[in-house]
């Protein structure tokens, strides 16, 4: 008899942390299809270019699109959350991110195009914040830093599913079957999640936006925490521009193959960021005392791989050399976040935290959401110049195209290297 009362007391908590687990896996799900919504350009650009009769500026568009929706949505993101909580927040996000999967599959012109990127981007950038508020709530603290870096790597599994599988799927079946079978994804992800979440309470939060807002003026009152800001975005706009826009269309033109091969090494960049996430993110710790000095010299490293990648040496080296590249530059990548939010952590202090993410994310968005029409221009003027771009299409960018574009990025790197000078003082006061 004690026995079965013993069982039955087990099973309710057995089934409350199974509970959890499936609430967790379905957000983390939405994270990944929110990480694949934004490098999927990469994927769909020859495609793209052929079905709207445009060039390397309309890439650019599609790119910037989801740039600002991301931005405009990540200062409330937070507040939204704890005022709302992740149930219906979760919900929202992957209602709008499913329907404008659906509407960019659908879309006759390049304004729609714009718009439907813009409302999944409004929602995708719902989703992280919620992610780490659910995995707060549901575990324990001695699970918190594990599931926390778990989730940021079902991302990248996201990310993953971006690179190869996307290309050979769109090559297969074309990219609009391809968005719309995305946004089926979602729809089904979106029932799930309505099972498995528990719906909380309304938060009794005394934070307002205004409270918020106030506190974002604040903080972009002392240029250390403007260091820490130019720091992520450098590092997330050279980044997703390579890794999210441009990697799969440039390496596809350096060797004449097809999308889908081409697609190889940003899948070993992928991959190589969820390691480097993990292993360089351990690692950081150790960099505790001296992280404005890490971040310049990870900075430095980042340049130098993106500058092996110009067209004359990718040319003589092949493609295995690209695609090594591409490997170290994820690990690179992968360990820069680390250190960029324990500079955001000391700098805001565990109380301010959200604020200081706010501040960098939204840096971050408006850094790479300006660059993209930039690099699109830039990139086909020069091409033309050179002599290669008469028609529209991926062939319209030449060599000289892609050189411009790692030169470019070279020069959106150089606030990944002022942002730690910015930091020293305040970091050495706060150790």
């Amino acid at each position: 008899m004690a026995i079965m009362e013993q069982h039955r007391g087990f099973a309710p908590a057995m089934r409350s942390a199974d509970r959890a687990y499936l609430a967790w896996a379905a957000v983390a799900i939405a994270y990944a299809i929110a990480f694949l919504q934004r490098v999927s350009p990469q994927s769909i650009t020859q495609n793209f270019m052929a079905d709207f009769s445009t060039d390397a500026a309309g890439v650019a568009m599609l790119a910037s699109s989801y740039f600002w929706g991301y931005t405009l949505m990540q200062i409330p993101a937070g507040l939204l959350v704890d005022r709302y909580g992740v149930k219906r927040v979760v919900l929202v996000s992957m209602a709008a991110s499913s329907l404008g999967s659906a509407a960019f599959a659908l879309a006759p012109n390049l304004l729609d195009v714009f718009a439907a990127r813009l409302v999944v981007a409004c929602g995708d950038a719902l989703v992280f914040t919620a992610l780490l508020k659910l995995v707060a709530l549901s575990f324990k603290d001695e699970r918190f830093g594990i599931m926390s870096g778990i989730s940021q790597v079902s991302g990248y599994v996201g990310g993953v599913i971006a690179t190869t599988p996307l290309a050979a799927a769109v090559s297969g079946f074309g990219w609009r079957a391809c968005f719309v079978f995305i946004a089926c994804v979602g729809v089904a992800n979106l029932c799930f999640a309505s099972l498995v979440l528990k719906t909380d309470p309304v938060a009794h939060s005394s934070k307002t936006l205004r409270g918020v807002l106030a506190a974002s003026r604040q903080s972009l009152s002392q240029l250390a925490n403007w260091g820490c800001a130019m720091s992520f975005a450098s590092h997330f706009a050279v980044v997703t521009t390579l890794s999210g826009v441009w990697g799969i269309p440039m390496v596809a033109h350096f060797f004449n193959i097809s999308p889908s091969a081409a697609s190889t090494p940003l899948l070993a960049f992928m991959v190589c960021n969820a390691i480097g996430s993990i292993v360089l993110g351990h690692a950081a710790d150790r960099a505790a005392t001296a992280l404005d000095t890490a971040l310049i010299r990870i900075c430095l490293l980042r340049m130098l791989l993106i500058a092996m990648l110009l067209p004359p040496v990718a040319h003589a080296l092949g493609f295995l050399y690209v695609t090594i590249v591409f490997a170290v530059l994820g690990l690179v990548a992968g360990g820069t976040v680390p250190l960029v939010l324990k500079c955001t952590k000391r700098l805001y202090t565990a109380e301010l935290i959200g604020v200081g993410a706010s501040v960098n994310t939204t840096a971050a968005g408006i850094f790479a959401g300006a660059a993209q029409p930039v690099i699109g221009l830039a990139m086909v003027g020069v091409s033309r110049l050179a002599g290669s771009g008469v028609e529209h299409g991926a062939a319209s960018i030449s060599d000289a195209g892609f050189g411009t574009l790692v030169g470019i990025l070279l020069l959106m790197s150089l606030p990944g290297i002022a942002g730690p000078w910015l930091m020293r003082s305040k970091l050495m006061v706060r150790e």
